[in-house]
């Protein structure tokens, strides 16, 4: 009887020894795992460490590199620029002289203002042209204009769509049962876009007159280029374009000696190799500038700016032009 009582004792005992075996080894593996995640971490720790160290000593030598690169472009585009500077100051230095070669010799600068006589009849013509266009409208002026018709035309786009949503409202309100929901909002509908109706027609009242100035205003301008036109002004201008370019290349190839407005544009005596066209064709629009409005300042090759209107245009194009010449 004891044995058998004992067994049960026995198997307990056993599973109680397995029990506390596996936790042990379970324990055992939890501070081994334990263990490696630390190593793992500090590993990976100081990996980062020494990266964000290495990461900082790059951006520390790129500012320096990049430091060193803006000094020396900056370095370079002083040194450039002072040396663009001191070649306008020889050029400058060497026209002079040469002019005063020129002088010495009894040379005379070209003129290239006086119109021959062969070109006589041209020129009125061109003279004539340009006339009537400078009475045209530059370019702001013709977009304020415009301007004033697209408000004018906006703003009677906008009334008649009020007066017609206020006419649906009302037609609402006649077919509407008295003191209703749908009454009610056709009423406030009707108060609101006919208040903005009238509103509006004032506005477009009060803008009429601006619109009338304005419409007149383009009419004559329309009417100005249409007689530009009929003058035949573009082909006058083109002929004595192309009659002023060989003048130049006359001039050029003759070595004359051109005269100081012309000179002190930037344009010099004779043109870079490299932009030769380039330099007829702004030169020859110089003198057409000149000749056309009789302009005879002689150190301003353009003269005073215009206040205003196509010749005020033409001389912020030419003077434009001018820029990359003035060194």
């Amino acid at each position: 009887m004891s044995s058998s009582l004992d067994a049960p004792t026995e198997l307990t005992q056993v599973a109680d020894s397995l029990r506390n075996e596996c936790q042990r080894k379970l324990n055992t593996l939890r501070r081994q795992l334990d263990h490696q995640r630390r190593e793992d971490t500090e590993a990976a720790d100081t990996r980062h460490r020494d990266l964000t160290a290495r990461l900082a000593a790059a951006e520390t030598r790129l500012a320096a590199l990049r430091s060193a690169y803006e000094d020396l472009h900056r370095q370079a585009g002083d040194e450039l620029r002072a040396a663009r500077r001191a070649t306008a100051r020889l050029t400058e230095e060497i026209h002079l002289i040469e002019g005063r070669l020129h002088r010495e010799h009894g040379v005379r600068p070209a003129d290239l203002d006086t119109v021959p006589a062969e070109l006589a009849a041209l020129v009125a013509r061109v003279r004539a042209a340009e006339q009537i266009r400078a009475g045209l409208l530059d370019r702001r002026r013709r977009d304020e204009l415009g301007e004033v018709l697209t408000a004018y035309t906006e703003l009677r786009r906008r009334a008649a769509q009020s007066r017609a949503r206020a006419l649906d409202a009302s037609r609402a309100l006649a077919r509407g049962k008295l003191r209703s929901r749908a009454f009610n909002q056709a009423a406030a509908d009707y108060r609101l876009h006919y208040g903005q109706w009238q509103m509006r027609e004032k506005a477009v009242h009060d803008l009429t007159p601006e619109l009338r100035s304005a419409e007149a205003e383009l009419r004559r301008d329309a009417e100005r280029q249409e007689a530009y036109t009929a003058q035949g002004g573009a082909g006058a201008v083109a002929d004595l374009t192309a009659q002023l370019r060989h003048r130049l290349d006359r001039a050029v190839e003759t070595h004359a000696l051109l005269p100081a407005w012309f000179t002190i544009t930037g344009l010099g005596h004779r043109p870079d190799p490299a932009r030769a066209d380039r330099w007829r064709e702004v030169a020859a629009q110089v003198l057409l500038y000149r000749i056309t409005y009789q302009v005879g300042h002689g150190v301003l090759a353009l003269g005073e700016r215009p206040a205003g209107g196509y010749r005020a245009q033409r001389y912020d194009e030419i003077h434009r032009a001018l820029r990359p010449w003035a060194g």
